[in-house]
């Protein structure tokens, strides 16, 4: 069965078109941050994903998580929304074009163990203490100042 991103691809290619996304921090209590390796490229990245047919942008990032870490998250909180078009505007190796309007979350409970998703996308999960030292894109590295703008002011960041 395609997936809703195939599907909008049969219709118009590879043009660019803004889509409906979530990423998280997910956060143990060593105050270290959940990161996952992707199979396809080598590169380490936050779990993340693009929201599908009949699902609300809730249900996308527990499915997400689910699917490329073993977490069933218990409880997640809005930190940011990033739509900024220089920020998120991705093109991909095989020429896909994407503008991704982002909602940004927090986590620091959930069920289950940790492990990779065993399929194509992911190689590896992991707990690390200084995710500001990876090579992350800066699209995900902005949800780190959402993080802290929310700490601070109890607001949601909007970029």
């Amino acid at each position: 069965m395609k997936n809703y991103i195939q599907k909008i691809r049969t219709k118009i290619g590879r043009d660019k078109f803004i889509h409906p996304a979530a990423r998280i921090i997910i956060e143990n209590n060593q105050n270290e941050i959940l990161i996952i390796r992707r199979r396809d490229n080598g590169k380490y990245g936050l779990p993340a994903g693009a929201l599908e047919e009949n699902e609300t942008i809730e249900q996308c990032i527990i499915r997400e998580v689910k699917e490329e870490t073993g977490l069933l998250l218990k409880k997640v909180e809005v930190i940011g929304i990033s739509s900024d078009p220089e920020l998120e505007s991705v093109d991909y190796p095989n020429g896909d074009r994407i503008q991704y309007f982002t909602i940004e979350f927090y986590a620091n409970q959930w069920e289950g163990v940790l492990r990779s998703s065993g399929d194509a996308e992911i190689r590896q999960v992991l707990f690390i203490d200084q995710p500001d030292m990876l090579p992350l894109p800066d699209n995900e590295r902005s949800i780190f100042d959402s993080l802290r703008y929310y700490r601070s002011s109890g607001k949601i960041l909007v970029k």
